[in-house]
């Protein structure tokens, strides 16, 4: 019989616990400062969060295309009373509940989810990569990686915003309140003076974690290497910060997963979306 191989503890460096899962799960989680970030960005909208379960509840409006509960399950059990909560906040506001579930969450999170009516409306696919601390500039020739200011703000949102309209439309306010997180990472790339696509992203110093979402390319400059800049020049800065891992997440087999696992991210784990809907008045 062949002797089993046991991998050394030094090789399980990117093993996912649960106080791993809580570092990543901040990259989509809504915390105060970003809040405030985002109600002085839009002071029209009415936006607003609430601590619950363990969890972050966010509301961006309701075209925001991310109402949800994030972190909820990951540092305890979860009551009915919250569930309720939970359901209160989205209700309110006109949408419908959604909870993002961590593998990694406490079993209750799902035993009260299950008879209330919730259905599983996606499955996200959590990707980790490690930063190391010399994280190369890398541009291919013609393309400029800036960041994002006050005069390129609202055609960096515009490009973005275009990029993503194959897959329904996302009005670019979405995306302009996400150059005002607290370490943002927003960068835009251009072809011939012409702003091409962008990326948004966060530095999460305290978790010391770098959050890569909101990369999109026009169709019409795709395959020339500028999303692949884009990922070089976030790691970039995230090295330069400190940060040990760069997360994104993205939906199971999808392009966005082959790309990013192209440029060295591997998958975490896999997190449930779960729904319930409100019946109309």
């Amino acid at each position: 019989m062949s002797q089993i191989q046991v991998a050394p503890a030094a090789e399980l460096s990117d093993f996912v616990d649960l106080a791993f899962a809580r570092r990543l799960e901040m990259a989509e989680t809504i915390l105060p400062d970003c809040v405030e970030a985002l109600r002085r960005n839009d002071a029209k909208q009415s936006i607003a969060a609430e601590p619950i379960g363990g969890g972050v509840a966010f509301f961006g409006g309701a075209t925001y295309p991310a109402n949800q509960i994030v972190g909820m399950g990951l540092y305890g059990e979860v009551t009915c009373h919250d569930i309720e909560r939970v359901e209160e906040f989205f209700r309110s506001r006109g949408v419908p509940a959604t909870v993002v579930v961590s593998p990694l969450a406490d079993t209750t999170l799902l035993t009260l989810l299950a008879p209330r009516g919730y259905r599983i409306s996606e499955f996200n696919s959590v990707l980790i990569r490690r930063i190391h601390s010399n994280e190369p500039l890398v541009a291919p020739p013609g393309v400029v990686i800036e960041r994002v200011t006050g005069e390129t703000l609202e055609p960096w949102a515009s490009a973005i915003a275009t990029g993503f309209s194959e897959f329904g439309p996302v009005p670019p306010d979405v995306f302009t309140g996400f150059a005002h997180l607290p370490g943002a990472l927003g960068f835009l790339a251009r072809i011939e003076h012409k702003i091409v696509g962008g990326s948004g992203g966060r530095i999460i110093p305290e978790a010391r974690v770098a959050a890569l979402f909101g990369t999109a390319t026009l169709p019409q400059f795709r395959r020339r290497g500028v999303q692949t800049a884009l990922i070089a020049r976030r790691l970039h800065e995230a090295a330069k910060a400190g940060c040990e891992y760069a997360v994104v997440s993205t939906l199971p087999a999808s392009g966005s997963q082959r790309n990013m696992e192209r440029r060295g991210f591997h998958l975490a784990y896999t997190k449930l979306v779960m729904v319930r809907e409100w019946p109309s008045p």
